[in-house]
């Protein structure tokens, strides 16, 4: 039971990264015109880190926060399906998975309301109301998600 709950707790962990990519992404595309990003950018690792366009679109800390967010991401995700089902390494399993929810998750949280605007801009959702709304449902729901590991991981089960 525990070995497949932190797989779901590592799933969330990458839901909550694609939010800081898409951050990434919408910075990028705002100073740097498509043909250009496509131009440069060929490769997935290219796609992903946005290397060959970081100092053009001023990534600055967030291209190396993303970076070290994928790596570590990464290797936790080889190391817990390949180890995880170990029963010794259950609570530093739970201690490394708990501080990547609450950082990654709280950055979503953070980023939740300009992706927010950003998905309402594109639906030609223009309603300020509408979109205040939908602001704090994604803010509450990155929240919520965060509480709920919590208490499973370390009320419930622990």
């Amino acid at each position: 039971m525990f070995y497949f709950g932190e797989i779901a707790a590592i799933v969330l962990c990458w839901l909550f990264y694609c939010e800081y990519h898409w951050k990434i992404e919408r910075q990028v595309v705002r100073t740097c015109r498509r043909k250009y990003i496509e131009e440069r950018c060929k490769t997935i690792a290219d796609r992903l880190f946005y290397t060959p366009v970081c100092v053009k679109a001023r990534l600055g800390t967030a291209y190396y926060i993303n970076m070290f967010s994928v790596i570590i991401l990464a290797v936790f995700t080889v190391f817990h399906l390949s180890l995880g089902w170990l029963e010794p390494l259950e609570n530093p399993i739970r201690v490394i998975t708990t501080i990547l929810v609450i950082l990654l998750g709280a950055n979503a949280a953070v980023n939740s309301t300009a992706s927010t605007e950003t998905i309402c801009a594109d639906n030609d959702i223009f309603s300020k109301k509408t979109i205040r709304l939908l602001q704090v449902l994604s803010f509450g729901a990155d929240f919520f998600l965060i509480l709920v590991y919590l208490y499973f991981a370390w009320a419930f089960v622990g």
